[in-house]
């Protein structure tokens, strides 16, 4: 059984992932009402996954090095906090741009967050902890969407970047009262070692699923989705109960899908329900007429991202060792940042030139395209619960 020392760091993280996601719905409506084109639109939002992209990995290593996970988790929530403030005193597309990046530096701790999340657990409960951790996450995801819809709605758009500041600076100062294990003394591993790590078969299956995973979640929940539904004329509350609306099946299927559903139905089928869930729910997009549509498609959509994000981050490091977990999540982490960037930036792209509709198709597609690697990655036993 847990100790009592994770419930602080519970509410850290719920705080970590309030300050990140309480102006997440209005990134791309705010972009295009400052002028920014759908190309730009696509690396703002982009933006996020490219600098995880660079940082996840080389942070997993460092952190094993020295054997400190509290440090970064800090570092994290002061990064969370400044993309805030950036755009609401310099509001533009390109200090957009910057505070969506400096996002993504603040969301590469999640490297050393489920680490350190992880190690008040024994090593055979990581899903059971990682599922914990994605119910922290979806909590404070909501409770930011909920009071940024509010006050973007009352007060501006710009506030909603000011409460999600005002979030990182709450989160960083109980940050500083989170217990961390004393490090075992132990010969830390050398780089040769940690990077053999990235030579684990299921870390690389688990990777790739994860691109895919990224790939439409990113493009389309935290990405275009919002600029639809303004197009259907939503209001900032509106698309601010969007985002709740995608983030309340997390906190219910986070637990199921790290314990119960793997064990009743296998890993295999609950990855596989999962892309398919997500998928469905991205390529029904351009087919939602009416914003009570747009919303019952994000709930199934949501469902399915849930069940991936928490199962694959337990996976992933089911069979690493704890000196070298960090590495392992930071290779993890910094490998799905390519759909991060990807899934924004092709559907900016393929926007631009066809339109949103066959945008929303193509990320569709790719939901199968992720069951399919699932089934193969489980024939070829990459993949064991």
């Amino acid at each position: 059984m847990p100790n009592r020392r994770p419930y602080l760091f519970y509410l850290v993280t719920a705080f970590f992932w309030f300050s990140l996601y309480a102006y997440v719905p209005y990134v791309a409506p705010y972009a295009s009402y400052m002028g920014a084109d759908l190309r730009l639109i696509g690396l703002i939002t982009g933006a996020y996954g490219f600098t995880q992209m660079a940082i996840r990995f080389p942070l997993g290593i460092f952190s094993d090095r020295i054997g400190k996970r509290k440090i970064f988790v800090l570092l994290g929530m002061a990064f969370a906090a400044a993309a805030g403030f950036v755009v609401f005193f310099i509001p533009s597309p390109y200090t957009l741009l910057l505070a969506r990046a400096l996002g993504g530096v603040a969301a590469s701790s999640w490297v050393t967050f489920t680490v350190l999340g992880t190690s008040y657990y024994p090593s055979t409960k990581t899903t059971k902890a990682m599922g914990h951790l994605s119910a922290c996450n979806a909590l404070g995801r909501m409770a930011a969407l909920l009071l940024g819809g509010l006050l973007a709605q009352r007060l501006g758009l710009e506030f909603a970047f000011l409460l999600g500041a005002t979030g990182g600076i709450i989160g960083l100062l109980l940050g500083f009262f989170v217990k961390e294990k004393n490090p075992t003394k132990i010969t830390p591993p050398s780089f040769r070692q940690l990077l053999e790590v990235a030579k684990d078969k299921q870390l690389l299956a688990c990777s790739i699923l994860g691109i895919i995973s990224m790939f439409i979640a990113f493009a389309t929940t935290f990405g275009f989705v919002p600029l639809a539904a303004s197009l259907l004329n939503a209001s900032q509350l509106q698309l601010g109960m969007l985002g709740v609306v995608s983030t309340v099946p997390g906190i219910f299927m986070a637990p199921l899908a790290g314990s119960t559903m793997p064990r009743k139905l296998g890993v295999c089928t609950t990855l596989v329900i999962g892309f398919l869930l997500s998928g469905l729910g991205s390529a029904l997009v351009p087919f939602s007429a009416t914003l009570t549509t747009l919303f019952i498609v994000q709930i199934v959509a949501s469902i399915g991202g849930a069940i991936l994000g928490t199962l694959l981050l337990g996976l992933c490091i089911h069979s690493i060792p704890a000196p070298r977990r960090a590495t392992a999540m930071g290779f993890f982490q910094a490998v799905y940042g390519i759909g991060m960037f990807l899934g924004p930036f092709a559907m900016g792209q393929i926007s631009h030139t066809l339109g949103l509709t066959i945008a929303f198709l193509f990320i569709g597609f790719t939901g199968l395209l992720g069951a399919i690697s699932t089934i193969i990655y489980t024939k070829l036993g990459h993949i064991v619960y």
